[in-house]
């Protein structure tokens, strides 16, 4: 997965806040990182200016993660099942790497830093948008089921993503991805039988 210039002092920053966010009992402060990775608060604001950088920092990383599957997926050829499994897969285990970063993705920890609530808002639309192209562009191409309304499909796609979202940050009992990807395709997506 793609990491967005980030220097190793920074990203084993944003990797103790990710373990952080783990506990929705953790307050996030400076102090509280600075101890997470055994450096003083100063060693943090040599790589962050502030508590909001480090998340501001935290949020472009996922953007970067969620949203680079769904950019490549609307550039390739394949086929409109194709492009939502590998996005799907790819969704998922960042998601299993990131249980913090799920819990964010969910809203969690969104009072954190000032404006963390609308970047999070902003970054859920983006991915239900292009995932809503994908699946209008499926519809041209005939590769949805007859009858299935694009943007509902997309929702109910999304809702798999916050469903897995939520499988990782509340150790929730699962059904396997395959599985839930199965149920999809099969139900949305023209031709397409469960494997």
């Amino acid at each position: 997965m793609s990491t967005p210039d980030l220097r190793p002092g920074q990203l084993k920053i944003l990797k103790a806040v990710a373990n952080l966010l783990e506990n929705p009992e953790q307050r996030i402060t400076v102090n509280a990182i600075s101890r997470a990775i055994h450096v003083t608060e100063g060693a943090i604001y040599r790589h962050y200016r502030s508590k909001e950088e480090i998340f501001e920092a935290l949020v472009s990383y996922m953007e970067a993660n969620l949203l680079t599957p769904l950019n490549a997926a609307q550039k390739e050829g394949r086929d409109t099942a194709q492009r939502l499994e590998v996005v799907y897969h790819a969704f998922n285990l960042f998601l299993e790497g990131h249980p913090g970063l799920a819990r964010l993705l969910l809203g969690h920890a969104s009072t954190e830093a000032p404006g963390m609530a609308e970047r999070i808002k902003l970054l859920n639309a983006k991915i239900r948008s292009q995932v809503a192209q994908i699946l209008k562009f499926g519809e041209a191409q005939g590769d949805l089921q007859a009858g299935t309304d694009p943007d509902a499909a997309a929702e109910l796609f999304y809702g798999m993503v916050v469903s897995g979202a939520m499988v990782q940050a509340f150790s929730l009992p699962q059904l396997e991805n395959t599985q839930r990807w199965n149920a999809y395709a099969t139900a949305i997506l023209a031709n397409r039988m469960a494997a």
